[in-house]
């Protein structure tokens, strides 16, 4: 629905006996901008709605002769045409609609609007933390906190080409950085690019890991007892090394080999060296409430509270306040 607010505006403007120079100087904006608002070519910011409604001496609702379905295109049209919406924006859309379903419960139209605003400002945020995961990266390409994190951002918008992308180029330029190789191995398997990984891994250095990428490799081709035969095997030759341990148990756990992916975790858990890491604890409380064997994950909760106050002198908190939680939920 065409919004109205040009004729109203130049309505009570020239009621009022001012140019439009002189209204834009009161709105803090430039004379075009009021040119096109009363032309409707574009509409006032909703942040200068509040303004407008003040200097002639009406409501909102008035001065715009704006209904719902007005506000409701209103707000669609910012979330469809607008980049980034400005917060005060922003928050007036959020109010709005917030206050629409509380008066009308079953508007769902209203419902999945607010649900497309949240998704405009998650979608900004992702771009933007995109942005500077890259840009850490081209500074450090050996930050795993950033790395993980440029993964996740872009398996969740779904980006897997663009992420490839940055890191075949900021291998090119770093051949001999093993976390790289790792990295873009396992993006490779991830993304059913079997070949790309079996042939970098030829191509590099070779060490303990890449059984366990052999192994997700003979999984993604629907050989799955070669897969475990080859995690077995890298298990057993490094059960000391805490970290492949729980990534091998990692591997175990996704494909439902309950029995393995719990004793690999606790392996894990005992070649941690101290203060040790309780990655592999979590995982087997998580595990273990998920099989339903509760008094299971409530002594691994226990563990963890005593690996807290243990190893890191942490007595209360949320971290120990959550395990206590779980213990309840599971009691």
């Amino acid at each position: 629905m065409e919004l109205k607010l040009g004729a109203a505006i130049k309505k009570l403007r020239t009621e009022r006996g001012i140019t439009q120079e002189e209204l834009a100087n009161r709105m803090c904006v430039s004379f075009q901008a009021v040119s096109k608002w009363e032309t409707n070519a574009t509409t006032p910011d909703i942040a200068i709605l509040p303004q407008l409604a003040l200097f002639f001496g009406v409501s909102i609702d008035t001065l715009f002769s704006m209904n719902k379905d007005d506000y409701i295109e209103r707000i669609s049209k910012m979330i469809r045409d607008e980049y980034s919406i400005a917060p005060e924006n922003f928050l007036w859309a959020e109010r709005y609609l917030k206050g629409l379903l509380s008066e009308e419960k079953q508007n769902n139209n209203a419902r999945i609007l607010l649900v497309e605003l949240y998704e405009h400002r998650e979608n900004r945020d992702l771009l933007a933390c995109g942005r500077l995961c890259e840009e850490g990266l081209l500074i450090e390409p050996s930050n795993i906190a950033l790395i993980g994190k440029l993964t996740r951002i872009r398996e969740k918008r779904d980006e897997s080409d663009r992420l490839i992308e940055f890191f075949e180029a900021l291998y090119s330029k770093n051949k001999q950085n093993d976390i790289l190789v790792e990295t873009l191995i396992d993006i490779y398997i991830t993304h059913g690019r079997c070949d790309d990984a079996a042939s970098l891994m030829l191509s590099s250095k070779k060490r303990p890991i890449f059984e366990i990428y052999q192994g997700d490799i003979e999984l993604a081709l629907g050989r799955k007892d070669k897969a475990i035969a080859l995690w077995r095997s890298a298990a057993n030759e490094n059960h000391r090394d805490c970290e492949l341990l729980f990534k091998i148990a990692e591997r175990f756990d996704n494909i439902h080999d309950i029995d393995a992916a719990l004793q690999l975790y606790q392996q894990s858990y005992e070649a941690a060296p101290v203060p040790k890491e309780l990655d592999a604890l979590y995982a087997q409380a998580f595990l273990y409430t998920k099989i339903k064997k509760n008094a299971e994950a409530i002594d691994v909760w226990k563990m963890i509270i005593k690996s807290l106050a243990d190893d890191y002198g942490i007595n209360d908190g949320e971290c120990v306040d959550w395990a206590k939680r779980e213990i309840q939920k599971l009691s």
